[in-house]
């Protein structure tokens, strides 16, 4: 466990190590990633940060609350509804009208429900926000990332929590439950970023499940549920959980050390500062998802540290599922956009 004083430490210092970073937030309007976006706010110098959000009043607020806590930062609203992904072009093409080069992508969007629910672009929507509405951000903004010398991509969902994938149906068609889109939302973020770590030195990959955070998602879970259900969730559940969850302000923390700290560097870049943040004392470089240390591509736990199931990703390395699952994601984005 990387412990809270040195997270702290390490974020102190990113504003003497990096100057005018241009960064763009995904899902960052509300819990684990607004309360990042926060705390990037107040240790960077001078940050160009793009927030993507539905709300223009929303928006508006978390821009003035950034102003009065770094008034030397830059704060860009990008209205989009991105559960669809001819949404999520737009805001990667309103973008790219503003900006070359991208130094941090990260994105957090996504909510939980037992029922499935289809959208227009005839995926199940919760998958496709944990899924393949990142991954079109990821795709489209490549070449900016690709442009720096180092870069890097975070993903929130479900770092370590990976199984085995039911290959005959990856977009849970016919056999939808929210356990089993979990899983395979997870996995599938971890083999897409692995397989895009191989090919793109420059970038470091970040996949990390954020640990029992007690957000408005909750409160969203337990919407259709019975009264009985509810009840018990809310007045039995939930306060025995708390006394082991992390709060949103650690969370915010330790979400700004895995985006910025060196310990997670590039495959190709390992000196500070373009691999990040010089690491404090007691802190080493991570090893990443094939265990190779600096590797480029990291499945971490809500601490910092290396999580998953070894032999699984070493299963599915040795079949190159990576490549399948993109190639996959390939023909859903050629699907959903030839009809949109």
């Amino acid at each position: 466990m990387v412990n809270l004083k040195s997270v702290q430490e390490s974020n102190a210092a990113l504003r003497s190590t990096i100057s005018g970073q241009v960064s763009l937030f995904v899902g960052a309007t509300s819990g684990i990633a607004f309360h990042t976006l926060t705390e990037y706010a107040r240790n960077s110098n001078r940050p160009k940060v793009y927030i993507v959000g539905r709300s223009d009043a929303k928006l508006a607020n978390i821009i003035r609350d950034l102003e009065k806590i770094n008034p030397q930062g830059s704060y860009v609203p990008i209205k989009s509804e991105i559960s669809l992904l001819k949404n999520v072009d737009a805001a990667c093409e309103e973008f790219k009208k503003k900006e070359k080069s991208l130094d941090l992508l990260l994105m957090c969007p996504g909510y939980i429900k037992v029922s499935r629910i289809d959208n227009a672009d005839g995926l199940e929507d919760t998958i496709s926000l944990r899924y393949y509405v990142r991954m079109r951000f990821v795709q489209n903004l490549l070449p900016l990332l690709s442009s720096q010398p180092s870069s890097r991509i975070v993903s929130i969902h479900g770092g370590g929590k990976e199984g085995h994938l039911n290959e005959a149906d990856l977009e849970l068609k016919h056999t939808f439950s929210m356990r089993t889109a979990a899983v395979h939302t997870s996995t599938m973020n971890t083999l897409a970023l692995g397989e895009l770590a191989s090919s793109h030195p420059s970038i470091s990959f970040i996949h990390v499940f954020p640990g029992v955070v007690l957000t408005g998602g909750f409160t969203t879970l337990s919407e259709d549920w019975y009264f009985p259900l509810r009840f018990l969730f809310h007045w039995i559940v939930l306060p025995l959980v708390k006394p082991f969850t992390v709060s949103l302000q650690e969370s915010g923390e330790r979400h700004l050390f895995h985006a910025t700290s060196a310990r997670y560097s590039p495959l190709g870049v390992r000196d500070p500062p373009g691999a990040g943040v010089a690491l404090p004392k007691g802190v080493e470089v991570a090893k990443g998802w094939d265990l190779k240390e600096g590797s480029g591509c990291y499945v971490l736990n809500w601490d910092g540290e290396k999580v998953g199931d070894e032999k699984l990703f070493e299963e599915y390395r040795k079949r190159e599922m990576g490549k399948k699952i993109w190639e996959h994601t390939q023909e859903v984005f050629d699907r959903v956009l030839r009809v949109a």
